[in-house]
């Protein structure tokens, strides 16, 4: 259930991090570490004006997903086709996204990072109450991905490969002997066509296709797995932990309608650059969440 609010402030500001706020005070923030509303300079006016996310967003494929464009799906469409909107995304996904949106690109703001500076709008919308950050899912997450589907034309390609990935090596949570579980998995279920699949897309729209092939995905945890979005209904994410519960991917798989498996084996911190992993745990999971996607149910792990 989403638990927010749609505001429609007058006379409002935002900061270059998503700060929003009136003359006498700051009222809306997105996190406690995002706060970084200063006294500043107001560097451009607008009347009609759309903020989601935050600063973070704009390097994060997760945090961009679930909290730059979801939030949109929330605003009704002649709201979205008259508003300018202040750009918490990345180019790999706004150039694409923003344009399926509607958001032509005379009408997004572009605040310079880190700076003190803000812009002031006759009418702004925004979310709060809560605000979204990593943690708002359900009917609108499906939305979103139906979206995406339907403007990609996904539901064309039928979904067959078996696939690991992995985090880029010095990244955090990298699963340092991916190459033994894929190998380990090749002689456990040698039927199998396992592939490993990259995490170095550049083009939105092929790395949309590529994800939509795959029925069954092995990956260590990160906003790497939010392109599970573009996987199709019932099919499975195992997503290895690093001594911290994953929440926000549990709710956007959930939200997205696929079976997602969290289990624990990374020993290095969330925050730290990964570690090897159990083989046989990893071909314990893999053995139990193939029932999974063979059944539609859970039932294998009673």
């Amino acid at each position: 259930t989403l638990q927010t609010t749609h505001y429609r402030l007058e006379r409002a500001y935002v900061s270059f991090n998503g700060a929003v706020g009136l003359d006498e005070n700051t009222i809306f923030q997105p996190t406690d570490f995002e706060r970084n509303a200063t006294n500043a300079s107001v560097v451009g006016h607008y009347r009609e004006v759309i903020v989601t996310g935050y600063l973070w967003a704009t390097y994060n494929f997760g945090h961009s997903f679930e909290d730059f464009f979801t939030p949109l799906f929330l605003i009704p469409e002649e709201i979205r086709r008259r508003s300018h909107i202040i750009v918490f995304s990345m180019p790999f996904l706004y150039n694409t996204l923003l344009d399926l949106l509607g958001f032509l690109p005379d009408r997004r703001i572009y605040l310079p990072k880190n700076k003190g500076e803000y812009i002031s709008a006759d009418i702004l919308h925004c979310f709060a109450n809560r605000t979204f950050y990593i943690s708002q899912w359900g009917p609108n997450t499906y939305r979103f991905k139906r979206f995406l589907h339907e403007k990609f034309e996904l539901d064309k390609i039928t979904p067959s490969e078996y696939c690991f990935t992995n985090r880029p090596k010095g990244k955090r949570r990298h699963i340092h002997n991916l190459d033994e579980v894929i190998n380990s998995a090749k002689a456990k279920f040698p039927t199998i066509d396992w592939k490993f699949i990259p995490d170095n897309h550049t083009n939105l729209i092929e790395c949309a296709r590529d994800f939509k092939k795959i029925k069954f995905l092995f990956s260590p945890v990160g906003s790497n797995i939010c392109k599970c979005i573009f996987m199709a209904d019932n099919t499975v994410v195992i997503c290895v932990t690093a001594n911290f519960p994953e929440n926000s991917l549990a709710g956007f798989c959930l939200s997205c309608k696929l079976f997602e498996l969290q289990y624990d084996s990374i020993s290095a911190h969330h925050l730290e650059y990964g570690s090897p992993i159990n083989v046989n745990d990893a071909l314990f999971h893999i053995e139990k969440c193939l029932k999974v996607l063979e059944t539609g149910n859970w039932n294998v792990y009673k």
